[in-house]
C-alpha cells in the first residue's frame, strides 16, 4: 500500500513568499510616492502664495509712492505695520523670495516675484510671477492730439503715429509736445500734426 502525503513543497513556499513580497513592495512604494507628491504639491502651493504676496506687497509700496519702487533685486520686510523693500531677498521657512524691479518707462515698472526652495537634496523648486505697475497717481494731461495741434495755431488736426518716420511718410510734421496724447501698443505713439 502506497501512502500519499499532501502539502507544500519548498519551491511553492518560496514562490508564494516572493509574490507576497513583490505586492508589499509595490504597495509601500505607491504609498511613499503618494506622500511625496502631496508634500511637493503643498510646497508649490505655498511658494505660489508667497510669490503672490510679494506682488501684493509691492502694490502696497507703490500705492504709498511710485518713487518707492527702486530698480534692482529686493526682499520684503514689515516696518511699522507697512511693507518695505529690504535687502536682496527674504526667507520664510524653506522658501527664499526675491523681487526684481525693472523700469519699463517713466511711468511703468516690471516686477518679477521669484520664490525658490529645496524640494529634495537633488531637486529644487521655483515659482515665478510677473506683473507691471504704473504710476496711477500721476496726473495726465486733458485733451487730445487734435486739440494740441490746433493750439499751435497753424494745424487743423492731429494724428497719432508710431514714430516720426511715419509722419514723414504721411507728409505730416512731427510735434513732440503732443506725444502725451497718444497711447498704443507697448510704447506710446508719437503725435504727428497735420497742417
Amino acid at each position: 500500500m502506497k501512502k500519499v502525503q499532501s502539502g507544500f513543497s519548498l519551491v511553492e513556499v518560496l514562490l508564494a513568499v516572493s509574490v507576497l513580497g513583490l505586492i508589499v513592495i509595490a504597495l509601500v512604494g505607491s504609498l511613499i510616492y503618494g506622500q511625496e507628491s502631496t508634500v511637493l504639491s503643498g510646497a508649490r502651493s505655498r511658494a505660489t502664495m508667497l510669490a503672490d504676496e510679494g506682488l501684493e506687497a509691492v502694490r502696497n509700496i507703490r500705492d504709498a509712492g511710485f518713487s518707492n519702487l527702486t530698480d534692482g533685486p529686493h526682499g520684503l520686510a514689515i516696518s511699522g505695520n507697512q511693507w518695505t523693500l529690504s535687502g536682496t531677498s527674504d526667507t520664510t521657512d524653506i522658501f527664499t523670495r526675491s523681487l526684481t524691479i525693472t523700469s519699463v518707462d517713466a511711468n511703468r515698472k516690471q516686477v518679477i516675484s521669484n520664490v525658490t526652495w529645496s524640494q529634495t537634496p537633488q531637486r529644487s523648486g521655483a515659482v515665478i510671477l510677473t506683473t507691471y505697475f504704473t504710476d496711477w497717481n500721476k496726473s495726465t494731461p486733458i485733451g487730445s492730439c487734435d486739440i494740441y495741434c490746433q493750439s499751435l495755431g497753424s494745424y487743423a488736426t492731429g494724428t497719432c503715429r508710431e514714430n516720426p518716420q511715419q509722419c514723414t511718410n504721411n507728409s505730416e510734421t512731427y510735434e513732440s509736445g503732443g506725444d502725451v496724447y497718444c497711447t498704443g501698443g507697448e510704447n506710446a505713439d508719437t503725435c504727428c500734426c497735420k497742417p
